[in-house]
């Protein structure tokens, strides 16, 4: 696992420009901070909550939340993925990408198929913002396992214009 010290420091090792790119297999950890994604979610109110729904059973939460309360310093195991509409790449809606994540002592560690770092990896820190409320746990550190990680920059994509708010953030 490649370990970094904050999440900025992660993506600008990984996204330093923004230029198509892929990686395989895909580990990293970071400490979490819970600050940058109010500021994300700022950029696109619609695209933060389309993420939560998409992904976020409540009644999945509500069971990590459960257990957690039953057993303090457990682990908890969260399953992701609700609904997928709208055209995906190539006009074919894909599989989820996020597909369940383990909480323990602190530490949110999150199974990828694959994780798009310039959109999809913004809008993932909104996501594990509203997991921590919704669980009332302190998360400490973020570790992510992916089969693959690729970075979309093609010209006119969204992931254009996104791309200098985050180097923003993301400093």
């Amino acid at each position: 696992m490649k370990k970094f010290d904050s999440v900025g420091q992660f993506w600008r090792n990984y996204v330093p420009a923004y230029k198509s790119k892929s990686f395989r297999p895909f580990h990293v950890g970071f400490p979490w901070n819970p600050f940058i994604a109010p500021r994300i979610k700022a950029i696109s109110e619609r695209r933060s909550q389309n993420r939560i729904r998409n992904y976020i059973n409540s009644d999945e939460l509500q069971r990590a939340k459960n257990r957690l309360s039953k057993n303090p310093g457990s682990d908890v195991s969260i399953r992701f993925g609700v609904s997928k509409s709208g055209h995906g790449y190539s006009g074919e809606r894909g599989d989820f990408c996020l597909v369940a994540g383990v909480f323990r002592a602190g530490t949110l560690t999150l199974f990828y198929r694959s994780i798009e770092l310039i959109g999809g990896f913004a809008f993932d820190l909104v996501l594990i913002r509203h997991i921590e409320k919704e669980l009332d746990v302190k998360i400490k550190r973020i570790e992510i396992w992916a089969i693959k990680a690729f970075i979309f920059a093609l010209k006119g994509n969204s992931n254009e214009k996104l791309y200098p708010k985050l180097r923003r953030i993301l400093k």
